[in-house]
């Protein structure tokens, strides 16, 4: 029997207009991240979901309750802290163009997936935290369909990782705030992705903050 995975990136955040290494920090949405989360929900009304899962850093969680919000009989909201961000270090809150003048080489090598951040993350780690949150719910979710809320560069390591993408692939992919990534999960354990970054559903959302790199 398969199982489905929908996975949601957050809504957009200050730190993403600021442009911040917002890994382990706070940052909250914006007007527009709202609008996104409402808009990904009304996308998901269609959907039988037998459970739900979000990091436990406000962005997701918050992503997460404004989606569910949309659909009558959502499930309860469970929290899982190992669908985080990377974890950044030194460079926790500070912003990338502060970064790169000061680490251009390390930076250099961080986006070539050669040198995690300094005191930070590395991509073994964060590829097998995301992989095991995913096997989890899947197993607590047999047969039926899972939302996952998370963030970008996680979902980026958690694709890599279910398709056995060597670790300087990490960075490979890409995936939009409040975007939708779906996966099919056989009785037997193969995983397939079946969509990579949905944003047709975000057309609906209102203009607002522009949504910086």
């Amino acid at each position: 029997m398969s199982t489905r995975v929908i996975v949601l990136r957050h809504g957009q955040t200050y730190g993403n207009i600021e442009q911040l290494f917002c890994g382990h920090s706070e940052t909250d949405l914006t007007p527009l991240g709202v609008a996104q989360a409402r808009a990904a929900g009304r996308r998901l009304v269609g959907e039988t979901l037998d459970g739900a899962v979000a990091s436990d850093l406000s962005r997701a969680r918050k992503t997460a309750e404004y989606a569910l919000g949309e659909a009558a009989g959502a499930p309860t909201l469970a929290i899982d802290p190992r669908l985080r961000e990377m974890h950044y270090g030194d460079w926790e809150a500070h912003p990338a163009p502060t970064l790169v003048e000061r680490y251009r080489d390390h930076m250099r090598e961080f986006f070539a997936c050669r040198q995690h951040a300094p005191n930070g993350e590395s991509f073994t780690a964060i590829r097998e935290r995301m992989s095991e949150a995913f096997h989890d719910a899947v197993r607590q979710h047999q047969g039926g369909t899972v939302l996952l809320v998370t963030h970008g560069n996680a979902i980026m390591a958690l694709v890599a990782e279910l398709l056995r993408m060597p670790i300087e692939a990490t960075w490979s992919t890409h995936f939009d705030n409040c975007s939708l990534t779906r996966f099919v999960v056989s009785g037997s354990g193969r995983v397939t992705l079946t969509a990579s970054n949905e944003t047709g559903h975000l057309e609906t959302a209102p203009a607002g903050l522009p949504d910086l790199p």
